[in-house]
């Protein structure tokens, strides 16, 4: 934990009033709830991030289910836990098992939603992921699917679509029918109308869903979306406009704003934190920078949720913190 406060140190001092509430994302490459040890090491970790009166929300995303003593073992440390509990219901509606390992089945993730219930610090959040048209085959299917979801105790939805990029074996997807054929995406494939099911399923139910975590993290915070989700600039039409989120989040989001012509001070401190060389910085449209050369990782996201712009290197010194995809294409971008 020592080492982990003094990289956020490092990494979000310029963050001013905003850095402790950048979140902490537990076991990305691992899951948190699948084993003993695991577990065990989820409630050290939160016990002294309690310990050092840390006010940043600590994420995890797990397929398994926390049990009760645990969860009344964590609400009592005092901080703010935000369980991401991933289920595509492929088992559901396909015939094909398309997850493997002992992860929940769709009846225990629904029973999984309720462990929490009258806790005060945990909140739990479904990730669909991934959605495609044969797991959502109807509207009906969504509309009950959604309605045992809120039953079940879980705060909102976040969807995401088929992932087809590097490292991802198509000819599996393809064997388990949802993929229809290889295809050369580079990404992530967005199925148009099983959304449009889901959304509307959650606008019957009264259920909050979005396509972006850091919109669920922000509802669970009750603060608003720290990487201008919200804004047309960042992609609004797509990833904000549509979801149904309460109308009080909508306020909260709402009452912060990005000025299109209010990038020269971004720009000049953009270019002072990498050397004082504002040549490599090329903005395009859609708060994105374009950046020559190497810059850290821990650059990319300071500068994303300091001042809602994405950072487009030629490559990535990577740091203490986990390696992933960064930006919202795949592109040579």
């Amino acid at each position: 934990m020592e080492m982990l406060c003094e990289y956020l140190g490092e990494t979000r001092g310029d963050m001013g009033d905003e850095a402790e509430s950048t979140p902490i994302c537990l076991g990305n490459y691992t899951d948190m709830l699948l084993t003993a040890a695991n577990r065990e090491y989820f409630h050290e970790f939160a016990s002294e991030m309690a310990a050092v009166g840390s006010a940043r929300p600590l994420v995890v995303v797990s397929k398994g289910r926390m049990s009760r003593s645990l969860a009344e073992a964590l609400d009592d440390l005092n901080i703010t836990i935000i369980i991401f509990h991933s289920q595509s219901f492929h088992r559901t509606a396909l015939e094909i098992r398309t997850e493997k390992g002992p992860v929940l089945i769709p009846d225990q993730t629904f029973d999984a939603g309720a462990t929490y219930r009258g806790l005060k610090n945990i909140t739990p959040v479904h990730f669909w992921r991934p959605i495609t048209r044969k797991a959502v085959p109807s509207t009906g299917w969504a509309v009950e699917t959604v309605r045992r979801l809120k039953a079940s105790g879980y705060r909102c939805s976040v969807a995401l679509g088929l992932s087809v990029g590097a490292g991802i074996a198509q000819s599996e997807l393809v064997q388990t029918g949802l993929l229809e054929q290889p295809t050369e995406a580079c990404d992530e494939m967005w199925d148009a109308e099983a959304w449009a099911d889901i959304t509307a399923a959650a606008v019957t139910v009264g259920y909050p869903v979005y396509r972006s975590t850091s919109c669920a993290i922000a509802l669970a915070s009750g603060k608003a979306e720290a990487l201008g989700v919200w804004d047309r600039q960042r992609g609004a039409a797509e990833r904000c406009w549509p979801c149904n989120c309460p109308a009080t989040q909508r306020t909260l989001c709402q009452s912060k704003t990005l000025r299109s012509e209010a990038m020269k001070e971004p720009l000049a401190w953009i270019a002072d934190h990498l050397g004082g060389d504002a040549s490599r910085l090329e903005a395009l449209s859609g708060r994105r920078v374009r950046v020559s050369g190497e810059i850290r990782q821990s650059m990319i996201s300071l500068v994303l949720h300091k001042y809602q712009i994405e950072l487009l290197p030629e490559s990535i010194s990577a740091e203490r913190a986990w390696l992933g995809r960064f930006g919202r294409k795949g592109s040579s971008e």
